[in-house]
């Protein structure tokens, strides 16, 4: 039986290529729910970019003092993409790696690793790119001071 990677035959980095847990200083837990199951038993792939969005939605908002309701700014994202590597299932327990690749005015780039709790290596890895605008205008806006050193934290 061969890995999953050789079983969807893509052209992927290596895994000694890939983020390890320790390459991320935000660790967000994340329970599994039967219903994020797909028909295989397997967590869905939409689910997974669920996960990515509530880790950066919780880090934005606890750290970072963003009011996504309420608040003058608001991100938008504008780009993602996710490489799985392995398929974790219910009832595993899960943690999503986050941390900052690029920041630039008014865009951020996140890169993301979901984890089984206890493992190195991630099940899927993951980017996205995020972008604040004035919520009144829908124009492009610099990060707030308190938000570009929550962000910056999160550098590596």
């Amino acid at each position: 039986m061969g890995t999953l990677r050789s079983t969807l035959n893509v052209n992927r980095p290596a895994m000694s290529d890939t983020p390890q847990r320790h390459d991320y200083p935000h660790l967000q837990p994340i329970l599994t729910r039967w219903q994020d199951s797909d028909l295989n038993g397997h967590i869905a792939g939409a689910t997974v970019y669920s996960y990515f969005d509530t880790t950066i939605q919780a880090f934005l908002q606890l750290q970072g003092d963003l009011d996504p309701q309420e608040g003058e700014v608001v991100g938008f994202v504008v780009s993602s993409a996710a490489d799985f590597f392995a398929l974790p299932a219910f009832p595993d327990t899960l943690e999503v790696g986050l941390r900052v690749a690029r920041l630039a005015g008014s865009s951020v780039e996140y890169q993301l690793g979901l984890f089984r709790v206890g493992e190195t290596q991630p099940c899927a890895v993951g980017k996205v790119v995020q972008v604040f605008v004035e919520r009144a205008s829908g124009r492009p806006v610099p990060l707030p001071p308190g938000l570009q050193a929550a962000l910056q934290s999160l550098q590596g």
